[in-house]
Formats: C-alpha cells, sequence, structure tokens
C-alpha cells in the first residue's frame, strides 16, 4: 500500500543520537529456543494478526512514543496471535551499514514483549519506497540490515518470522526482484537456513504478480505473501498519499453482492496459485481508510477476513494504530467495530 510519505519522513532520527524512554536490555536467547517448523504449519500457528509500531514515534528520537507491554497483552487478549512489527531499518545504519546499537535494543524489547504475550512477531523491513527508487543503492542497505538481524535473532524460537522486503515496485520488475531477493535470502540463510521467510511479488506485494515469482525450488520454508485494498476507490477514499480523484473523493460505498462476490474470486485466483506452487499465502495488508462509512468499513473488513480464512490464509490488519484504526490510543481502547468485524467472538 502506498504508505503516508510525511509520516516516514517524520521518523527520521540521527543515527547513534540519544533515544528517550529506552527499555532496559532484552537480549536474545544465548542458546537456540528455535525449532523447524514446515512452512504451511507456520501459517497455521500465525492466524490472525495485526501490524504494528512503524508510523509510532516509539522509533523516533525524543520522543516516548505509544506502546506499551499492556498493548501486547490486550492484542493477544482480543484473539490474534500475531504482530508484524513494522521497521524502517535504513535510517538506524550508520556510514559503515552498523544498526545502531539503541535501536536494535528497542527492537528486542518489540520482539520479547511479543514473545511474553504468546504472539508471534513478524520482523518486516519496510524500507520499501527507498528501495524501489533506486535498487544499486538499496541491496547493499539491506543484506546489511539483514545480516545484523539474522545473526541476532537466530537463536529465537519459530514464532519470530522474517519478511525480506515489503511492497517491491518501481524499480523492481519483476526480472529485478528475482535477480535480487535471491542475494538477501543468501544473507539470512547463513544463520537461519530453517526459519521461515516472508516474501511476495512487486506492484506493492501485488495478487497478480505472484505467479511472477521465481522461488527457490529447493527452500521450503518460504511464504508468500500478498496485500488487499480492492476496490481502491473504497478503501482509500479521502486518503490524502492517493492519486487525484480518490484523494478528494468521499462517500464511496460497498456492500453489493458483486462487490462482496469479486473478493471471493480474487482470493479464489490466490489459492489456486498456492496449490499449484505447493506455497502457503499470508494476506500481509489490508484495511479501508478511515474516511469510509464505519458500517461499510466493517463489512469490508470482515469479508476479507473470512475469505482469508476460508482460503487457510493467515492475515494481518493494517494496522494497530496511525491510520486505518484497530485501537485509538487517545480512547485507550479498540475501535470496537473493526475488532468485532477481524475476530467476531470478541
Amino acid at each position: 500500500m502506498f504508505k503516508l510519505p510525511h509520516l516516514a519522513a517524520a521518523l527520521t532520527f540521527a543515527t547513534h543520537a540519544a533515544l528517550a524512554a529506552d527499555p532496559p536490555p532484552n537480549p536474545p536467547p544465548a542458546t537456540s529456543q528455535f525449532t523447524e517448523l514446515s512452512a504451511h504449519d507456520q501459517v497455521h500457528q500465525m492466524g490472525r494478526g495485526v501490524n504494528i509500531i512503524g508510523y509510532d514515534p516509539f522509533w523516533r528520537d525524543g520522543a516516548q512514543g505509544n506502546y506499551k507491554d499492556e498493548h501486547f497483552a490486550k492484542i493477544k487478549a482480543a484473539g490474534f496471535s500475531t504482530v508484524r512489527a513494522v521497521l524502517f531499518a535504513f535510517r538506524a545504519l550508520d556510514a559503515q551499514n552498523r544498526l545502531d546499537p539503541r535501536w536494535l535494543n528497542r527492537l528486542d524489547w518489540v520482539v520479547a514483549t511479543a514473545r511474553k504475550h504468546g504472539l508471534n512477531v513478524i520482523i518486516d523491513e519496510h524500507d520499501f519506497d527507498e528501495c524501489s527508487k533506486d535498487v544499486p543503492a538499496c541491496m547493499p542497505k539491506l543484506k546489511a540490515v539483514w545480516a545484523q538481524l539474522a545473526e541476532r535473532y537466530r537463536n529465537e524460537p519459530n514464532t519470530v518470522i522474517f519478511e525480506l522486503l515489503n511492497e517491491p515496485h518501481g524499480q523492481f520488475d519483476a526480472a529485478t526482484w528475482n535477480a535480487s531477493f535471491p542475494q538477501v535470502l543468501a544473507v539470512m540463510r547463513k544463520t537461519n537456513p530453517t526459519r521461515n521467510v516472508i516474501l511476495g511479488g512487486v506492484q506493492w506485494n501485488s495478487r497478480s504478480t505472484l505467479k511472477d515469482l521465481q522461488l527457490p525450488a529447493d527452500d521450503r520454508h518460504l511464504i508468500a505473501t500478498f496485500h488487499y485494498y480492492d476496490p481502491f476507490p473504497f478503501t482509500h477514499q479521502g486518503a490524502s498519499w492517493a492519486d487525484e480523484p480518490i484523494r478528494s473523493t468521499t462517500g464511496v460505498h460497498f456492500g453489493t453482492a458483486a462487490e462482496r462476490a469479486r473478493i471471493d474470486t480474487d482470493f479464489a485466483a490466490v489459492k489456486a496459485w498456492s496449490d499449484a506452487s505447493g506455497r502457503p499465502v499470508f494476506l500481509g495488508e489490508f484495511g479501508a481508510y478511515d474516511k469510509g462509512a464505519m458500517d461499510e468499513r466493517a463489512l469490508w473488513t470482515a469479508t476479507v477476513a473470512r475469505t482469508a480464512e476460508k482460503y487457510r490464509f493467515a492475515w494481518a490488519y493494517w494496522q494497530f494504530s496511525s491510520d486505518f484504526l484497530l485501537y485509538d490510543f487517545k480512547r485507550d481502547d479498540f475501535v470496537q467495530p473493526i475488532l468485532k468485524a477481524l475476530v467476531p467472538a470478541t
């Protein structure tokens, strides 16, 4: 999905600058707690999830951030099994492509807190715009990030999953992506030969580009991902980062039988690819922006979530906070219609 560029820019912090309210150290395990899990079993274990923390002041120099231990507890209690931790790791690199130790300490806290509350955690590298604008500049950084993260978390249990890069697009056409991602995967496999890794196709992880992915046949610990925001005029109405006329249009509706059936048709096509390729699927993002009517947003959200479950895709809603809200930090409570759409028993 096209993320908010002004929010992303606002999160940039000076490398090695002091970070406010750093958590106490939560070092990864010193000895291995990892047991091999098939990619299909991993998807079953992931179940229902939510994207977290990427655009929160948690990562910003001089800010306290909103995320606390209690929010992970609430995510688990609400019926979710997984969090997808959205990381802009490039901003934590120094001139030698070394990650800031204080930034890593914060990520340690995210991983440890998710584990404490019985949640799977996807470590998602989210520098998709920077990478897609300049692939030659991106690749050394991306490989350096994963060399460090993979080494750091090599002893974590199988509840920690890696996601190689969110939403490749732009310069990452299918041929360039297929030539590039195996280089990063090879870096990850040096220390995590059988940990499950998530990756998707180009055009912002479009479902239509899964067929173009050239996944290595001998690596069965790969989970394919796609993102879903159709119909885009409904899910992104009034969004400042969308193109015209979507940006300035509101009052777009959703809910006809044909519209709901289209979601099933789209997901059935993904399932057919999954069955043919033998690769399990994770729906990594879906959501309808806050400008739509709440009842229709809830209907769309429930339809997508139930259809994903019908075809046995794990999923993660976009997102816990910032926009497309599942949880309102100002009210300190879930947005109940969205929560109930995602987890009906809640």
